[in-house]
Order: structure tokens, then sequence, then C-alpha cells
């Protein structure tokens, strides 16, 4: 007796958590479109407008608003709350339809607003029909909110928009990739992968193996990505946000894998990147790039992809009549393949690093820093000599002098170019420099750049790396890069210099890890509208 009340316990809960698995599901809809509210989206525009002398928006969409509704307004609909769309994803049958909501706040007024709108309106028992511009609509009032499809709706299937809705960005799109139905995922994937491959196929034929490995290197890697994407999926977000107090604007775009997923792994093992070159430059630098990523798993295609690139470069070789006799080749072969042997073994570490900054140096020139993380950098070094010795006699390689200094465990070489005007003009006459460490390589070009490149060695060699960058990170301040590359157009300058040096002079591109995921998230300054063209006045015509 006790054994069967316990299997019947145990059947009651199994029930009662499908049951609730069941109404979660039913609160989550597979697509959903938030806006925030009618009136943070009037202000909104309202603000935008008017960075760009296009002021009266607002009130020209409620002059329309009022027009429409015959003095009207929109009464009824509480215009602080959140509205958009949701629909659901099928399997079988007949495709659902997508639902609209609105925030109701006088069920009445709604009510005597329709029926002036659409005469045909009409009321059983709660479903509402009407035609409105000649498009028949139906709609319910539940849960503080009005549904409005193109098919009549159910009060069965009608969530409550509270517990879906948004309203953490402006404008927000959110996807359940978990409810799509797996017959729709494998359908989508197949015709995918069948029109990739077909595209592929249809085009130019590969002009080398190696080509033909790096194609299906990317096609390949490209349908994974999106195969996990659909199949581990948990869900996705697209946000946007406008921010007048902070002169502000943000898009954001996340995606998160199901728990213990490879997908979430994958975000996992990218969220404990450190990245190893975050402190190169300033903050204040007019340009900043980071880009840090695990190759784990890459190892098995990019040893095909290097195979056939081995391959190519040897029939280079080859065909090069710059090679007098065998000698010269192999010697050739030789050094390609412990450059090959090194892009391999960088692979091979579990990431790649990369770093870059774009900053002023002496009398206004652009100085440039730049860094990659490579496995047997001492044996890059001695690449690098022996290449160096090899084209001593090679009037169309640049002078360069080997180790014109050492620092922080580096060899740093001085290199010699004949230089353009235009180089010149934004960089300056100094040599370049190229720097071998046993961990990474290091470039550096403009004014002052050899001790601005010493600065950088010693900062990346600090355990505490300017803590709190993404392993992606793109930042601009468009301002102040204008001021150090622009010579001539005054008018752009003087625009510049309104806006360098404040909060709002950024444009920021960061893929940080969330739970399970990452987001993508690209901000910039409202401000960095000034720095268009002005709109020429009617007077100056």
């Amino acid at each position: 007796m006790k054994r069967t009340a316990g299997w019947r316990f145990m059947g009651v809960a199994v029930l009662v958590s499908a049951l609730m698995a069941t109404i979660v599901q039913a609160q989550q809809p597979t697509v959903v479109l938030t806006i925030r509210g009618i009136d943070p989206l009037l202000n909104d525009a309202e603000f935008l407008g008017k960075e760009v002398n296009q002021e009266g928006i607002k009130e020209g969409v409620e002059a329309q608003i009022e027009a429409l509704t015959g003095g009207k307004g929109l009464a009824g609909i509480d215009r602080k709350r959140p509205l958009g769309l949701f629909w659901n994803a099928t399997a079988g049958g007949p495709p659902e339809m997508p639902i609209a909501f609105f925030p109701v706040s006088d069920a009445d007024a709604l009510t005597e607003l329709l029926t002036d709108l659409t005469p045909d309106f009409k009321d059983a028992k709660g479903s509402w029909s009407m035609t409105f511009n000649g498009t028949r609509l139906f709609g319910k009032v539940s849960t503080g909110y009005l549904f409005l499809s193109l098919t009549p709706l159910s009060a069965a299937k009608l969530p409550d928009p509270a517990k879906f809705a948004n309203t953490k960005y402006d404008l927000a799109l959110d996807v359940s990739i978990a409810s799509i139905p797996e017959e729709l995922k494998a359908t989508f994937l197949a015709t995918t992968e069948s029109s990739a491959r077909q595209a592929l196929e249809d085009g130019p034929p590969p002009a080398t193996e190696a080509e033909r490995v790096g194609r299906d290197l990317g096609i390949n890697s490209t349908l994974g990505t999106l195969k996990s994407l659909i199949n581990d999926g948990d869900k996705l977000t697209l946000g946007f946000d406008v921010d007048s107090k902070t002169r502000s604007s943000a898009v954001d775009f996340m995606i998160t894998g199901t728990a213990d997923s490879a997908l979430a792994k994958a975000m996992t093992a990218y969220s404990k990147l450190q990245p190893l070159f975050a402190g190169i430059g300033s903050d204040s630098a007019p340009f900043r790039l980071t880009i840090s990523y695990p190759t784990t798993g890459m190892t098995d295609q990019m040893d095909d992809f290097f195979k056939g690139m081995r391959q190519t470069a040897e029939q280079q070789i080859d065909n090069d009549e710059r090679l007098s006799d065998d000698k010269d080749r192999a010697e050739a072969k030789n050094l390609a393949k412990r450059l090959f042997d090194i892009m391999q073994g960088t692979i091979a570490s579990g990431s790649m690093h990369t770093g870059i900054v774009l900053e002023g140096g002496k009398a206004e020139k652009i100085r440039v820093i730049a860094a990659t993380k490579i496995a047997n950098g001492d044996d890059a070094g001695k690449l690098m000599d022996d290449i160096v010795k090899l084209s001593k006699d090679n009037p169309d390689l640049a002078s360069i002098k080997l180790d014109a200094a050492k620092h922080s465990g580096a060899r740093i070489h001085e290199i010699t170019t004949d230089q353009s005007e235009d180089t010149e003009k934004y960089f300056g006459e100094e040599p370049a420099h190229l720097g071998f460490r046993a961990d990474s390589l290091w470039m550096s070009i403009g004014g002052e750049n050899l001790a601005a490149l010493k600065r950088a060695l010693d900062q990346s060699a600090k355990p505490a790396n300017r803590p709190g960058t993404s392993p992606v990170s793109f930042h601009v301040k468009p301002a102040a890069l204008v001021l150090l590359m622009e010579k001539e157009d005054e008018g752009l300058i003087e625009r510049a210099k309104s806006i360098a040096g404040k909060p709002g002079d950024r444009l920021n591109l960061d893929i940080a890890s969330v739970a399970n995921g990452a987001k993508l998230r690209l901000e910039f300054g409202i401000d960095l509208l000034k720095l268009a063209e002005p709109a020429e006045d009617e007077d100056d015509k």
C-alpha cells in the first residue's frame, strides 16, 4: 500500500509539473515585439528629431492621431505601459496569426472610441469584431490589455503581456528559440544548408587547393554555428534604447543557449577569456580594438586548411622565377613550413588574442600600436632573421635593422621604408618597429612609436590588464579621430572640436558574456549626429 501511495504521489507530481510547464510555455510566445510605451516612444522621437533639426515630430504625430480619431485621441489606451505584438510557431495545422496587444486604462472609453471608428463594431460576450480601413479585426480585453488579431481570439490562448513584454528597451524583439517546434527547425536548417551549398557549387571554381579548403571551412563553420544556435539556442533578444539624460543610444543583440548545451558551454569558455592586450593604449585613445576568442574545437578543421595552404605555397615557390635554383627553392619552402608551424601552433594553443590602438603621437602625427599572440615567438624571431638574410639583396624589401632595441623580453627591429607624401603627412618620418617576444608579435608606426611600443610591452606584462574589458571590444572616439586625421575640412574640424573630450564622443561595440550566452552591445553618443554636414538653410541656397 505504501508503495502504491508513493507511486500515486509521484504521478500527481509529474502531472502538476507538466501542467506548470504548459502554463509557463503559454506565457512565453515564440516571438514578441515590445514597444516600451506610446509616450516614451514619442519622447524619444522628439529628442532625436531635435538633434537633427527636425523638431515637432511628437506634435505632428499627436495631430495625426487627433485627426484620425475625431479629436478623441487614444481614449482608453494607457500611453505609458508597453504595447506590441506576439506570435507562436506551430509545427502542424494552419499557422497562428500574430496578435497585437495594447494596454487598456478605461475599457468603456476604448469601446466608445472603437464604436466611432468602426461602424460595424460588435461585442459578443466580450469578443469583439470590427472592420478598420477594409481589414477585418477581432479583439478581446483580458488581463488589462486589448488583444487584436485577424482571426477570432480565444481567451484560453491569451497570455499576460506583463509576464513577457520586454520593458528594458524602448523597442525590443524577443525570440524564444527553444519553443520553436523541432520540425520547423529541421526544415529551416535543411533549406539553408541546401541553398548555401548550391550557391557555392554554382560559383566560380577555386583556383587552388587552399582556396577550396578555405571555402569548405568557411561554409562548414558558418553552418555549424547556425545549427548550434538553432538547435541549442534558448532565447534571442534584439533591443534598441535611447537615453536623453546620458545623450546616448544603444543596440543590444543577445543570445543564450539552453542549460548544459554545447552552445552554453562554448559561451562559458568565451566568458573565461582574459584579453591579453586590453591594456594597450589609454582610455582616451581615439581607436582601440581588442579581439580574443577560444580556438578549442577548431584544430582539426584548421589542420586541413593549413595543409591546403602549404601545398599552394610550395606550388608558388616552384613556379617563382625569382628563385634561381633548387637550393633557393628548398630554403624558401623551409621558411614557409616554419611560418605555418607557428600559425598552427598558435591555433592549437587554445585561444587567439589581438589588440590594436590608434592614438596621437609627436607633432599631431598618428601612431599605431598592434600586438597578436603567437606560439613559439622565439622561433618566429629566428624566422624573421633568416628571412632578412635570404632577402638582403632584394631592393623591393624595406630596410630592416635587426635588434635595434630590446625591452621587456622583446627583440625590437627597426623598419625603414620609402614613404609616400600621404604616409609622411599622417605618420611622420620615424621608422616603424617590429617586436618579437616569446608569446607575442608587436608592431608600431607613427610619431614616437618606439617609446609607445615599450610602454605597451610593459603594460601587457601586468597581471591586471584593464579588468572588465570584453573579449571583443571596439571603442572609437569619432570626434577625436577626426581631429587627428582631418587636415582640410575646417567645418568638420570645428564640429569635432565641440564634441571631442566629452562623454558623447563614443562609438563602442562590445561582445560580453551573460549567463549561458553572450551579448553584443553597440553604443553611440547622440552628439555624434553633429558631425554630419549641417542642413543647408533655404536663405543660403
